[in-house]
């Protein structure tokens, strides 16, 4: 049989007649909700039930429970028994076995993971992000919506819908700009504080010789950004805009220097007012002995796109910052284009790029872009999100490298994993720069001693902290989703069960969550590694920021806290 959870809950015996699943009791159906985001896992009857009743449990809940499973087997498998009943008793709990019956969500699962085994430019890719996205048009369990249980699964199947729409609206770019443009306006439906969608929109209405339409595009970003989250939109889609100006009013544009010039001072006005610390990291690339190809890596919010921005300031007028995350078909050299024109290159350099766009830069182009670098003075060619650039531009950036002695080549990324398997892991480098959180001595100057403990040094929660919870919080969640999209479900569990009970050794994390010690020990790794927990001189791990702690615990229901205390009471 299959049971589909995504969009209305329907179910369908082994003949495909439908099953009776929508006449369920409300109950029922919830209780069947809550196996199948948690498919293939035993779920304690407590911690069921605690799902479904939250703080309003009824007097006898196990039985009620019981009551309901019961309703299920006997509504869709009228003729099963415990031997063929996809709701599964075990260790005094339940599962919903996906051996036993199809289940929709947990097919889209392995559709996620089976990216990672699929080469990042072939066509099998785009035939697998298009089986995700059919599977992904519909969230799971809308009758649901902010149930505390719902809610992971349907941001799970929120980011897989989003991400499989703009890996498909960047393979459309060259071929179809027009369909490039539909995908990435539905990604920004469903993720509307996503500036990728934005980007991946604006430059298909590029293609299109529709500068206006980009404009409007980002005028939406902004808007959105500021009325919802109290923020402007990041440096690199700025640029883009600026870009797309450029191009429309070219014929009365003011020169390219003294554009270039005018782009440097108002980065420069920002990232004074704005940037703090990495002075060690500074030294390094303008020091005397500063290596030529130097990788940036650091989770999301950690500051990377204002560290391109303070190297600029730092040396006006030879710093030029491209971005990798835009470049793709018809933009493939969209990065190396952004920097020259930082970097003051004429307009015969720019039509060599422009030239290249679909195929690979010839040695002839190639010596003329090198030109731009011959200054007495070093320059810097750096790449903001490069994880992304596809072979022929990694190929030609490493020939600028060879060429050119005076220039340094920066990349940032989020970390140095996202590299395997794909062409920018032949950059190899002797020196990564981490950007790790910002120490309370870098925050001192803001003047505020609780700035530390409220961000945890994060970057990008330092302009958020001190506003409205919703807004903060907001912000906060991103951020904590962001950095551990690529962790097992198990993070979410420890920094949710930190956020709930303060700090926790793996001896009371243990039972709280069902997991070995080496495994929640790979996890706190990972978790301290994306600097949300920090650790504490016995082991015990809590949250860095208390922006994002109280961010989580206040997605906590009452009725699920309590539960937590009393296991962790009943493990003390």
């Amino acid at each position: 049989m299959r049971v589909c959870v995504l969009g209305q809950l329907t179910a369908t015996d082994g003949d495909g007649v439908v099953l009776p699943a929508g006449e369920l009791p409300r109950r029922a159906r919830q209780v069947l909700g809550v196996l199948a985001a948690r498919h293939d896992r035993i779920q304690s009857k407590d911690a069921l039930a605690d799902a479904v009743w939250g703080a309003k449990l009824p007097g006898n809940h196990v039985a009620a429970l019981e009551h309901y499973v019961s309703v299920i087997r006997r509504r869709l498998q009228p003729a099963g028994n415990a031997s063929s009943w996809f709701i599964v008793t075990r260790s005094g709990g339940y599962l919903f076995d996906t051996s036993r019956a199809e289940l929709d969500l947990a097919e889209l699962r392995a559709g996620i993971r089976g990216l990672d085994a699929l080469a990042p430019d072939g066509s099998e890719r785009l035939v697998a992000h298009a089986g995700i996205l059919t599977l992904a048009r519909q969230l799971p369990f809308p009758e649901d919506p902010y149930a505390d249980w719902a809610e992971a699964a349907r941001a799970e199947v929120q980011f897989a819908a989003v991400n499989s729409l703009l890996e498909l609206a960047r393979a459309a770019l060259p071929s179809d700009p027009a369909r490039s443009l539909r995908l990435a306006l539905d990604a920004i439906e469903l993720s509307p504080y996503l500036e990728s969608g934005y980007e991946a929109a604006m430059a298909a209405a590029v293609a299109m010789d529709r500068p206006d339409e980009a404009l409007r595009i980002f005028d939406r970003c902004r808007r959105v950004l500021d009325e919802e989250l109290g923020v402007a939109p990041s440096g690199g889609l700025v640029r883009l805009q600026r870009e797309v100006m450029a191009g429309r009013h070219a014929v009365a544009a003011v020169a390219e220097p003294e554009r270039v010039a005018a782009l440097g001072v108002a980065r420069a006005a920002v990232s004074q007012d704005r940037f703090l610390g990495r002075t060690t990291h500074l030294g390094i690339l303008f020091g005397p002995d500063a290596p030529p190809l130097v990788h940036v890596v650091g989770p999301a919010g950690s500051g990377k796109s204002a560290f391109l921005a303070e190297i600029a300031r730092h040396a006006p007028g030879r710093v030029g910052i491209g971005h990798g995350g835009s470049s793709a078909g018809v933009l493939r050299l969209a990065w190396l284009r952004r920097a020259l024109i930082e970097l003051g290159a004429g307009p015969d350099v720019l039509a060599v790029v422009d030239a290249g766009s679909d195929r690979p830069l010839r040695g002839d182009e190639l010596e003329l872009i090198a030109a731009v670098f011959a200054e007495p003075e070093p320059s810097f060619l750096a790449v903001d999100d490069a994880a992304d650039l596809d072979s022929a531009s990694v190929t030609e950036l490493a020939w600028l490298g060879r060429r050119c002695p005076g220039l340094r080549i920066v990349l940032t990324y989020c970390y140095p994993s996202q590299l395997v398997g794909r062409p920018m892991a032949s950059l190899n480098t002797p020196l990564v720069l981490r950007l790790g959180p910002l120490t309370a001595a870098e925050l001192a100057p803001l003047g505020d001693d609780t700035l530390a403990e409220r961000s945890g040094g994060i970057p990008a929660l330092l302009a958020v902290a001190s506003r409205p919870p919703e807004i903060a919080h907001a912000v906060a969640m991103q951020i904590a989703r962001e950095r551990t999209r690529w962790m097992p479900d198990l993070a979410w569990e420890v920094l949710r069960s930190c956020a709930v009970l303060g700090p926790l050794g793996t001896a009371e994390l243990a039972p709280l969550t069902g997991r070995s010690v080496p495994e929640l020990l790979t996890c706190i790794d990972s978790l301290v590694h994306a600097h949300l927990l920090s650790e504490g001189q016995v082991g015990e791990v809590r949250h860095r920021s208390s922006v994002i702690r109280d961010a989580i615990a206040e997605q906590v229901s009452h009725a699920s806290s309590a539960h937590l205390r009393n296991q962790l009471a009943a493990a003390s």
